[in-house]
């Protein structure tokens, strides 16, 4: 590329993040608790950080058993600088992009993701949450990090969000095709004989009842999906809840329980709300629920993986960012 920085569109790709190290859980749970789009406390200025350093502290050892589990450390940035490279090489067939990454609780965080494009000289900017589906603890808090991080370092470039893509055809095509491949090595492998369900992380209920549109596009993605597929035993359902509040359900450990007792012998999981595979993929539902399975007398239990680099993923992300550069 001839052309400066500041002709060329930056594509900044939001995602969680995950910690690098052992060492790095805590801190890492630190960031995720010390979020205001995600714990809405009274007195945040007071009572934020204590909160934060309190559950850091009380949910890193149970954290750090998962980690270990599946190697010592998260794998989300490893996933995303493929998902990165792959996008850039499809965008430049289409003009001048630069695909950056900015991770929400871990680094490159966004303070170093900004000082990186404002030394650049970029003048436009796309930010692709790999988010498929919108909730204000995932987009909207990384948008709003984002920004504050902006304000700090001064830099003010052309801005565009995208704020959802659950709805792209060829996204929902790529995941039919992932839940085929998989459900092609089960024993039997005909759809009649395959509880499949879809695991979405999930999100309190108050948070939804509030308005946040997570739960509505999620069910907008697995209906999109269903279709393709035509399966006849499908269940939405959600995982990953913490503390006492009711959280969307039905939880997916309770449908698996369900399955079992009503006498299902294959269970295939697809992760639908993740694009990356990372903790709650590879642990929570590859070994802690795949446990589960086996106790309750499921004979054979799979999760598909998430996209990651699937090359349907990234043609979708590729239309979605041209359709935003305008």
């Amino acid at each position: 590329m001839n052309q400066s920085a500041n002709q060329r569109t930056a594509v900044v790709l939001f995602n969680l993040g995950g910690p690098d190290s052992l060492q790095a859980v805590q801190p890492f749970l630190y960031n995720l608790f010390s979020d205001p789009d995600i714990f809405r406390l009274p007195l945040p200025w007071l009572t934020q950080k204590p909160f934060a350093m309190l559950l850091s502290r009380r949910r890193a050892p149970e954290a750090s058993k998962g980690y270990r589990a599946i190697g010592g450390k998260s794998p989300l940035l490893e996933h995303t600088r493929a998902q990165a490279y792959a996008l850039e090489r499809s965008l430049r067939a289409h003009g001048d992009f630069d695909v950056h990454i900015c991770m929400r609780y871990w680094n490159p965080r966004a303070d170093e993701v900004v000082a990186t494009l404002r030394a650049g000289t970029y003048k436009r900017v796309i930010l692709l949450p790999l988010y498929p589906q919108y909730s204000r603890t995932t987009t909207g808090s990384s948008y709003n990090d984002f920004m504050r991080a902006c304000q700090r370092a001064g830099y003010h470039p052309h801005i565009r969000l995208v704020e959802h893509w659950y709805e792209q055809p060829g996204y929902h095509q790529a995941i039919a095709d992932s839940i085929h491949a998989v459900a092609n090595q089960l024993p039997d492998n005909d759809p009649n004989s395959i509880e499949l369900l879809f695991s979405a992380h999930g999100l309190p209920q108050k948070i939804v009842d509030a308005g946040d549109p997570y739960e509505q596009h999620i069910r907008a993605t697995v209906a999109g999906v269903k279709r393709i597929l035509n399966w006849p035993h499908t269940t939405l359902c959600f995982q990953s809840r913490v503390g006492p509040l009711q959280w969307l359900q039905p939880y997916t450990d309770a449908v698996i329980r369900e399955k079992a007792h009503a006498g299902a012998r294959q269970i295939l999981v697809y992760p639908i709300a993740f694009v990356s595979d990372h903790i709650e993929t590879l642990f929570e539902l590859g070994q802690d629920y795949a446990r589960l399975a086996r106790e309750c007398g499921v004979e054979n239990y799979a999760v598909v993986p998430a996209l990651n680099a699937n090359p349907g993923l990234i043609d979708t992300l590729t239309r979605v960012v041209l359709d935003h550069a305008g």
